[in-house]
């Protein structure tokens, strides 16, 4: 299953709907995690243009004003969705993989700038997991790094790391490698870097599919990079051989 994730800083805009669909049909994404919708309750919205023709399912959570909102959407036939959880700040969607009988629970995250509410944020998120049973698949825009070395030019503060860490750790979560690059999060001038999105995952998730892969792609139409997810190994076909005219001359090579 190939899960991507964005933060689109809105989604009225034409350029960044055809970037989001073209990225889902090259890379058969399944599953589709947006940030920062900036959709409020009354605000009228179709997200087929990010999905394409090809059947989809959506739950959605407001956007406070013009901050925040959230929006998942995903393939019914690879994903069965029984159990919806909201906040404002993340979107949990619980079910079932279809085709392999696996209970899993996708959460979609846009957490907050203030650090106290992002604090208050990483207990409800441990507090939820603990509840629920299943595989595990937390992703989105974490507002937060785990260490220095995920930011250049911009503040690093260690006791706000050290809770984010101490959540990763008491939820039982890992992460991929990232490829593709170090950092999601680029600012307008380009001079600000951090690596605010990812994904985590439950050991279980980890054990099952322990050669799936995370990819940062370009960033086109918004100050983040998507990030890939993907738990089918990639197939680059047979291994290339390359046969040399000498060889033939040499004695024996036709027997």
């Amino acid at each position: 299953m190939n899960f991507l994730s964005v933060n689109l800083r809105g989604v009225q805009d034409s350029q960044k709907v055809d970037w989001i669909r073209g990225i889902k049909t090259s890379y058969g994404v399944h599953f589709l995690a947006i940030q920062e919708t900036k959709l409020g309750a009354t605000t009228s919205f179709m997200f087929n243009g990010f999905w394409g023709r090809s059947a989809y399912q959506l739950e959605c959570v407001h956007a406070v004003g013009r901050s925040g909102g959230i929006a998942s959407l995903w393939n019914p036939s690879m994903f069965h969705c029984d159990n919806v959880i909201k906040d404002r700040y993340f979107l949990v969607l619980s079910g079932v993989l279809n085709h392999l009988g696996v209970r899993i629970n996708l959460v979609n995250i846009y957490a907050p700038n203030d650090a106290l509410a992002r604090r208050n944020l990483w207990v409800k998120l441990l507090d939820m997991k603990n509840s629920l049973q299943g595989l595990w698949v937390f992703m989105g825009d974490f507002n937060e790094v785990r260490d220095e070395s995920e930011r250049f030019n911009s503040e690093f503060i260690a006791t706000n790391a050290e809770v984010f860490n101490q959540f990763i750790l008491a939820a039982g979560l890992t992460e991929f490698n990232m490829g593709g690059g170090k950092f999601t999060y680029i600012s307008d001038r380009g001079d600000k870097l951090s690596k605010l999105d990812r994904f985590l995952v439950c050991l279980g998730f980890m054990e099952r599919w322990p050669k799936a892969s995370v990819l940062a792609l370009n960033r086109d139409a918004s100050d983040h990079r998507p990030i890939l997810m993907s738990t089918v190994p990639s197939d680059f076909g047979h291994t290339p051989f390359r046969c040399f005219n000498s060889w033939m001359e040499m004695p024996g090579s036709w027997i």
